[in-house]
């Protein structure tokens, strides 16, 4: 068992008003000066982030894809907040269009893998003018081995993931992509998003390749505009389920029937909403133990469209969602697109963080926005955007939130689109919060599935419970670390850490100390009182 340790550091920043001393966080655009170069994202509607720690040293990296004729860039984190660029010296700087990217162990080697997907939205690859249809003979999806010394090879073939351009029609615009263990043999599956075509999702044999099960699954059936997927256990039958956003089309909850087929419940758990979704986040804003959705829209592109906010409200395996985006204040962001939770002034609650913008007509200069928990009872949101600094006006793709520079602060990374110029890639410190703690669990599995996608993390102080959900996709084209941070506010000790692994069994911690991390090791393996894995054992 191995306990990792980073002890947070102070930064001293002006005083925002309104806000008391210990919860002012603020954001400060870093790129340049930590090592990112620049960027240009594919045309039009956006491009992705993949972040995880690849090389597995215990800090967070992270690959950017960009537009056709520009290399792909790795960012490898130095362990000081710094970045260097080795995308050429690892064998992943292709100059094909790249538009979302993936980490995930592929092979089952213990190690992470990278699948990079692409398209040929627009008309710069048609065999000729006027067609509807792509050239020939692109690939558009790559997978590529984790070898010795962190260098790739390309296996796309061999693995059974091929896609050739010639299957896609200009029209067609890569998604966001997840993974996860969908039919319980312990490896990662990868459901692959197309926006206005069909959607695919390969099942891991468990021998380096891939079958690909979207007709027999039933996912890709019909023809969708699939934005982002995110994997999670909705009904606490075992199973992985899958949310996808869709745009111009209702939402789809793909339940998990354990035969290798899915069934789509967003209807009747109230989560179909049917304008122009893109972006999700999944969080426990209210600390009641399960897993709420914040989804980007359009304000107002349709009557009453707005952004939603799926407030779980389930009992059990009976699938409820309550739609409570005005009431909490998060309705109107513009023209939404990335956006994640996270706990910027470490009170225990989750805060809000959306990027937003678009070519459109009064929408050109929408500002990306903040929107600080106020916590309970009341479980309302503020946007002090203006104060913390995450108010620009580009036009806002992908957005992921991790602690790049373990000082305890959660950053952010925000890939933007044309607006003006090409880029830039924002990477935004996060400073300011005084007088709290935080803790950050790193749990980890023996392969296939290492980095324990689909495990639920909880962490007790006091009487308080709070969750988080460690997923391989989300945001919008987005990848945030196989992690759980949570703040703590003044407390000076968890109580209790329990690990629900997707297989199941439990993992108990207590009395853990703050302000570092702890990896947990799934052969720690607590069964006493816990099994049922329900968080009304913590009282």
């Amino acid at each position: 068992m191995k306990t990792i340790s980073f002890l947070a550091s102070t930064v001293l920043v002006l005083l925002l008003p309104g806000l008391p001393l210990a919860a002012q966080p603020l954001f400060v655009e870093s790129g340049a000066a930590r090592g990112i170069g620049p960027y240009t994202m594919a045309n039009l509607m956006g491009g992705g982030i993949a972040a995880a720690d690849f090389d597995d040293d215990g800090d967070v990296d992270f690959f950017i894809p960009n537009e056709e004729g520009v290399p792909d860039q790795l960012y490898r984190n130095l362990g000081n907040g710094f970045f260097e660029e080795i995308a050429a010296q690892a064998g992943l700087a292709s100059t094909l269009r790249s538009r979302s990217a993936l980490w995930f162990d592929a092979d089952g080697d213990g190690d992470l893998d990278l699948v990079v997907a692409s398209d040929c939205f627009g008309s710069h690859w048609n065999p000729e003018p006027g067609s509807s249809a792509c050239e020939a003979g692109i690939p558009m999806l790559h997978l590529y081995r984790h070898d010795a010394g962190d260098t790739f090879t390309e296996i796309t073939g061999p693995a059974g993931l091929a896609q050739d351009s010639g299957n896609f029609l200009v029209t067609d615009h890569r998604g966001g992509m997840a993974a996860g263990d969908l039919d319980g043999d312990g490896d990662l599956d990868l459901y692959v998003s197309l926006w206005d075509g069909h959607s695919s999702l390969y099942l891991n044999q468990g021998d380096g390749t891939f079958l690909d099960a979207s007709l027999s699954s039933g996912i890709g059936v019909a023809k969708r505009k699939d934005w982002q997927p995110v994997m999670l256990d909705l009904n606490h039958d075992g199973r992985l389920d899958i949310f996808v956003s869709v745009d111009f089309g209702p939402n789809k909850l793909w339940l998990n029937q354990g035969d290798g087929t899915f069934v789509d419940g967003a209807p009747a758990a109230g989560v179909a909403s049917s304008w122009n979704e893109m972006g999700v986040a999944v969080g426990d804003y209210d600390n009641d133990g399960d897993f709420d959705f914040y989804v980007t829209n359009v304000w107002q592109r349709s009557p009453g469209e707005h952004n939603v906010f799926f407030r779980n409200d389930s009992v059990g395996s009976s699938l409820a969602f309550t739609e409570v985006a005005a009431s909490l204040g998060v309705d109107n962001t513009g023209w939404g697109w990335g956006t994640t939770f996270l706990d910027a002034d470490l009170d225990g609650d989750l805060d809000l963080a959306v990027t937003n913008g678009f070519s459109e007509t009064g929408f050109e200069h929408d500002a990306s926005r903040f929107f600080q928990n106020g916590g309970a009872p009341a479980w309302s949101f503020t946007d002090i955007s203006d104060a913390i600094g995450f108010n620009d006006t580009l036009w806002g793709s992908s957005l992921v939130c991790f602690d790049l520079n373990h000082d305890g602060l959660p950053d952010l990374v925000q890939t933007t689109k044309v607006h003006p110029a090409p880029g830039p890639l924002r990477l935004l410190l996060g400073s300011g919060v005084t007088g709290r703690h935080w803790v950050r669990i790193v749990p980890r599995m023996p392969a296939p599935n290492h980095q324990a996608i689909g495990a639920v993390v909880r962490a007790r102080v006091g009487a308080t419970v709070q969750s988080r959900l460690v997923t391989a996709g989300i945001s919008f084209m987005g990848q945030e670390p196989a992690e759980s941070f949570f703040g703590l506010g003044t407390a000076t000790r968890v109580d209790q850490v329990v690990v629900e692994w997707p297989d199941g069994k439990l993992t108990k911690r207590s009395n853990l100390l703050v302000d570092r991390a702890h990896a947990v090791d799934w052969h720690e393996i607590f069964a006493d009182g816990f099994e049922s894995g329900s968080t009304t054992a913590w009282q």
